[in-house]
C-alpha cells in the first residue's frame, strides 16, 4: 500500500526527469532577414513566420536588371529594374525548415550574370507585420510560398 508522501516523491521524480528531457530539446531557430550573399551575388530573404515583410530595393548599377527570385532552384517570379528604378514587395516566411529561404538573382538585358550584392541597394529593411494587412504586394517576384503552399 502506498502512502501519500510515497506518491508525493514518485510524482516529483516524474516531474524532475520530464523536465530534464525537456531541457535536453533543443528548438531550431529558423532564419529570417534579408542578406546580401557575396559568394554567389545574390539575396537572401525570409520573414519570420507566420508574418510578412516589406522592402524596397533599388536598382544602383547603371544598367537594366533581370531579378529573378528562385526557392529551391526553381523560379516562383521575376521582374525587370531599369537603372535608378524602386521596387518594392512584399515576401513571407517561404516555409518552416531553416532553409526555406527565397534567393533573388540578377542578370543584365542579355543574360549576363550580375552580382546583386553591388547592383542593388536595400532601402528600407522589414518590419514583420501580419501577411493579411501588409502595406505592399507581392508583385511579380511572388515570394508567397510560405502563405499559399504552393
Amino acid at each position: 500500500m502506498q502512502t501519500t508522501s510515497s506518491r508525493m516523491l514518485r510524482g516529483a521524480a516524474v516531474a524532475l526527469c520530464l523536465a530534464g528531457v525537456l531541457a535536453g530539446c533543443r528548438r531550431q531557430v529558423v532564419w529570417s532577414g534579408i542578406a546580401m550573399e557575396p559568394a554567389t551575388g545574390t539575396i537572401k530573404l525570409a520573414a519570420q513566420e507566420p508574418n510578412c515583410g516589406c522592402t524596397t530595393i533599388a536598382n544602383t548599377s547603371g544598367q537594366t536588371l533581370r531579378l529573378r527570385a528562385t526557392m529551391r532552384d526553381s523560379t516562383i517570379g521575376s521582374t525587370s529594374l531599369q537603372p535608378g528604378q524602386r521596387l518594392r514587395f512584399r515576401f513571407d516566411w517561404a516555409g518552416p525548415a531553416n532553409d526555406d529561404v527565397y534567393v533573388l538573382h540578377g542578370t543584365t538585358e542579355n543574360g549576363q550574370p550580375v552580382d546583386l550584392t553591388k547592383a542593388i541597394r536595400v532601402e528600407e529593411n522589414p518590419r514583420w507585420e501580419d501577411c493579411s494587412s501588409a502595406s505592399c504586394t507581392y508583385g511579380a517576384l511572388m515570394m508567397n510560398l510560405g502563405e499559399t503552399g504552393r
